[in-house]
């Protein structure tokens, strides 16, 4: 899996999003302030893809750190 960091234009959250979204220019969300946003405004921020998507995280992944390094929308009812 190969990943691509964006950075939100609404809260300026930085996160990271697959290629495959990019690929096929679909909209992407923010999980810092639960906005969606178009191809057309992210595609000014398309770099280089990492090669894994765990690359720049610098705690371990565990039960404990998984809220803070994942979001995990909540169910809506």
């Amino acid at each position: 899996m190969k990943v691509l960091f964006v950075k939100c234009p609404y809260c300026a959250k930085q996160f990271y999003a697959e290629t495959i979204l990019f690929e096929n220019k679909l909209p992407l969300h923010c999980p810092g302030c639960d906005t969606y946003f178009g191809y057309e405004v992210y595609s000014e921020q398309m770099g280089t893809a990492a090669a894994s998507a765990l690359t720049r995280i610098r705690k371990p992944l565990n039960e404990k750190t998984i809220p803070e390094i994942l979001y995990i929308p909540k169910k809506s009812s």
